[in-house]
């Protein structure tokens, strides 16, 4: 259960007004959406202040909150005190981040978001099966304290007392933590660190210690917000995801970096969500969204933020290029012909399933090469991306259930519809970069997700959408039969690729790599930078709708699963992974992505815990992915010649003289 559907207890008899309405019931959600907004001041506030002086968008951050629901479960059983856990578990949870962060972040403060967001990211699956597999991965209980337990009578309504005592011990805390910034030594550090981190360097100070301090702080309020919002909830592993996208959508609102703005939006969402499940239901969940989109579209600093992005973190650029290998190179050649062949071991060498799986290989190494077009050769960073993979499936899907099962045409009808799609986001949003970009395409993407249970007479709901026919390939050949499926991904994937590096290798996508290493000097070249950008997001939002159509035929099953942010998440890991900015190193990334979940969810049910661990280091041991290793190497041996290591054939100086 979210947060935004917390029901309302203990009011007595409303008297009804005009419209159906009563004093008593705008009472009470006015109560319950202060209760509500001030839990997002505390998850906001501490995000929007990590942002503000690390640069750090901390995907961690519902993580974070969920550890201190489940702390707070340790306390309560050890000293049977709620308010000793609620003084502890946010000490314990502040911690924890500290630890991380200095484990971490700390290490990769001067690179680009991506691998910020992809860090944080690798946190977040860490966490949480580790979380699982302590606690389990079942429902568990709070209860509320004995003294809060019951309702206070509050002129003409009764409210739950501990209601009133989340509003007034979070607003309390919300206000140390403001006094904290306004009024200490540590506070005018930080916020001079957030203006220009270079000058407060130079004065002496050791920002490092800062930012762990900081990202401390931001983790204690949102285990603090963990604690207090136990009691409503049943607290399970997966609580800090929903509440991560909440998160994110305060601090897009309020503005980030600003404390203040966090506030002022944090207490207005949880109004507006609040009223919205009573006035409009169903159009309460599109309307955060909503909010958040209009903002960063006409005022992306947001209602009091005056946050630029640093020149050094607005885009992904590359230290040394790695080229992508044409589809004509002999290795490549080879390879495609080994892959050709290897249908003929069904049913002898391996069975079918082993076959379906190096098909779904193919499908991610194609979503992840669709990622790679506009974060490697635009350098944007795009975390809505399942966006196109979720509409080019459930566009083949209701093409097959409604007009016809050929794939072809359902195939045509899905790149239409990615396309389109991509180039209206593209149009609202690709004159904003970094964070921003990220954030607006994020929104975009959790719009759909939301849309695809409003309508479930078109989507299927919550059930997805069922009854897909077997579809068929020019109506004979029947795409059910795992052979003629793995020639179809095959002949997609190996024709994408192919598309992907011609382009990039036009005068086209050379435009495209000036735009990312200098925007600014590509414009005075003469360049329309937007127009490129908007031509290039199309073009990757078509082939992410490849991916979805094949996928849909694959499973012949489509769910609003295939639209949630953790499906962007993965699809960015297989990028990074490969190696970004080489459209080969993506399909390398998504095959290998799809292997590791295959090997270790056949050994443990917590397979990402692994998985975010081999994120984790990737990010800090091999940012250019694993195509990048061999260079490495190289690079080293290079280096070693050039500060005259002698060889076996070279004689040390002095010798033979």
């Amino acid at each position: 259960m979210e947060l935004s559907t917390i029901a309302l207890a203990g009011a007595n008899t409303l008297v009804p007004l005009q419209g159906g309405f009563s004093i008593e019931l705008i009472l009470l959600q006015l109560l319950n959406g202060l209760a509500l907004g001030v839990l997002y001041v505390l998850l906001a506030s501490g995000m929007s202040v990590i942002f503000g002086i690390t640069d750090i968008l901390n995907f961690a951050h519902g993580a974070f909150y969920m550890i201190g629901a489940y702390l707070a479960l340790v306390v309560i059983g050890a000293t049977g005190s709620f308010f000793v856990a609620l003084f502890l578990a946010p000490i314990g949870v502040a911690l924890i981040g500290a630890g991380l962060e200095r484990a971490t972040l700390n290490r990769i403060y001067d690179r680009g978001p991506l691998y910020h967001v992809l860090l944080t990211f690798g946190l977040v699956l860490i966490i949480t099966d580790a979380v699982e597999f302590v606690w389990g991965g079942g429902q568990q209980l709070i209860n509320t304290p004995e003294i809060l337990a019951g309702a206070v009578q509050l002129g003409p309504i009764f409210y739950p007392k501990y209601r009133l005592f989340t509003i007034v011990a979070g607003g309390l805390l919300a206000v140390a933590t403001w006094m904290l910034f306004r009024y200490t030594k540590f506070g005018l550090i930080v916020r001079a660190g957030a203006q220009d981190q270079q000058t407060v360097r130079v004065m002496g100070v050791d920002m490092a210690k800062y930012f762990t301090l900081v990202f401390a702080l931001g983790s204690l309020l949102a285990g603090a917000a963990g604690v207090l919002a136990a009691p409503f909830l049943n607290v399970n592993p997966s609580m800090g995801n929903e509440i991560l996208v909440i998160a994110f959508i305060v601090v897009a609102v309020g503005g980030l970096g600003s404390y203040l703005g966090s506030v002022i939006a944090a207490l207005v969402i949880g109004m507006l969500q609040t009223i919205g499940n009573v006035l409009v239901p169903e159009l309460s969940g599109f309307l955060i969204y909503l909010i958040m989109f209009g903002i960063l579209l006409f005022r992306p600093q947001g209602i009091l933020g005056s946050y630029e992005i640093r020149d050094e973190v607005a885009k992904l650029s590359f230290k040394e290029t790695i080229n992508p290998i044409p589809l004509t190179d002999r290795r490549v050649l080879a390879l495609l012909g080994l892959l050709v062949l290897v249908p003929l071991g069904t049913h002898r060498v391996f069975s079918p399933y082993v076959l379906g799986l190096i098909s779904l290989m193919f499908i991610w190494g194609l979503f992840a090469l669709s990622l790679d077009i506009v974060m490697g050769y635009i350098g944007l960073i795009s975390f809505g991306h399942a966006a196109f993979f979720g509409v080019g499936a459930y566009a083949v899907g209701l093409t097959t259930i409604h007009v016809t099962n050929s794939f072809v045409l359902a195939l045509l009808v899905a790149v239409l519809v990615t396309t389109v799609l991509a180039w209206v986001i593209g149009a609202l949003s690709i004159r904003l970069t970094g964070v921003y970009f990220a954030m607006i395409t994020f929104a975009s993407a959790q719009l759909l997700y939301q849309l695809s249970f409003t309508i479930p007479d078109i989507t299927g709901g919550s059930n997805g959408l069922t009854g897909i026919p077997d579809i068929r390939l020019f109506q004979v050949i029947d795409l059910a039969d795992p052979i003629a499926f793995y020639y179809l991904a095959l002949v997609c994937l190996a024709g994408c690729y192919f598309l992907a590096v011609r382009v990039m290798d036009s005068p086209f996508g050379r435009v495209l790599t000036a735009i990312r290493e200098s925007e600014r000097r590509a414009s005075f070249l003469g360049y329309d930078a937007n127009k490129y950008k908007r031509r290039a997001f199309a073009f990757s939002g078509a082939v992410g709708g490849v991916a979805g159509a094949l996928f849909v035929t694959y499973q012949t099953f489509v769910s609003p699963n295939t639209l949630y942010w953790f499906v962007s998440g993965d699809a960015l890991f297989a990028m990074v992974l490969g190696g970004t900015g080489t459209l080969y190193g993506p399909i390398i990334g998504g095959a290998v992505l799809v292997g590791l979940d295959h090997v270790l969810s056949t050994y443990t049910e917590q397979w990402r815990f692994v998985l975010g661990i081999f994120l984790v280091l990737t990010v800090l041991f091999a940012p250019r992915g694993l195509v990048s290793i061999g260079i490495s190497i190289r690079e080293r041996i290079d280096a070693q010649r050039a500060t005259g290591t002698p060889t076996a054939e070279e004689p040390v100086s002095g010798e033979n003289q």
